[in-house]
């Protein structure tokens, strides 16, 4: 009787199962998925925020509009905190209706040169996110606003040189730029400087670790 009993628990637990798992793809409920190079999730909402970037090598990415998954289709409308960052040979990268950039996702990407945004309306990049808000330049870097041009719809030049954040950027038109918009020579004097910079800081920052460490050691003997 116990066996019998072992037997009829273990087939409603998996009832239990396949019932979940049919319901989830039948409702197309994810939570992560890898396509190409991006890695995506979804909090049981039906759209996707572009977590990571897979290939820190890449030097241009296209950030699609939706994701296919199980037969139906998710707008992928965030880029994520962290998602492009440390992709240091990454030079162009496009999007189109995105909701709003989070934190740190074209941080450490010093070769960044253009921003193509196919959508009339500015991606938030001061956002008010309940857990990732932040502002402008704590998304990109600071320098990105002299050495990146922002490429936007005809006409639509004004709504971005208004908008929060977008509007520090020094170049924003409608076409890909050409080598009158950006002095690119320039533009590495001004980030080898930058990073010369950081780099001094870091060197000051682990000084004052160290003798940080000392004292504490100093005072517990």
């Amino acid at each position: 009787m116990k066996s019998y009993h072992k037997i009829l628990v273990l087939l409603v637990l998996l009832c239990v199962v396949v019932g979940v798992a049919v319901e989830s793809q039948a409702s197309g409920r994810i939570k992560r998925i890898t396509q190409g190079i991006f890695l995506y999730s979804n909090w049981d909402v039906p759209y996707l925020t572009l977590d990571t970037c897979l290939d820190m090598t890449i030097t241009q990415a296209t950030v699609p509009e939706a994701v296919t998954w199980y037969g139906r289709e998710y707008p992928v409308v965030e880029i994520g905190p962290g998602a492009f960052r440390g992709c240091r040979n990454l030079t162009v990268v496009e999007f189109g209706s995105l909701v709003r950039i989070l934190r740190g996702a074209f941080l450490d990407c010093p070769n960044l040169r253009v921003i193509k945004i196919n959508s009339p309306t500015p991606p938030d990049i001061e956002n008010q996110h309940p857990f990732y808000g932040c502002s402008w330049d704590e998304v990109i870097e600071p320098y990105h606003t002299l050495t990146t041009v922002i490429v936007v719809p005809e006409g639509c030049e004004e709504a971005y040189r208004k908008a929060p954040g977008w509007k520090e950027f020094k170049v924003i038109q409608s076409h890909m730029p050409d080598a009158d918009d950006l002095n690119i020579d320039e533009i590495d004097i001004q980030i080898n400087n930058l990073e010369s910079q950081l780099e001094k800081v870091q060197q000051e920052e682990r000084r004052l670790q160290e003798e940080l460490d000392a004292l504490r050691k100093a005072k517990t003997k």
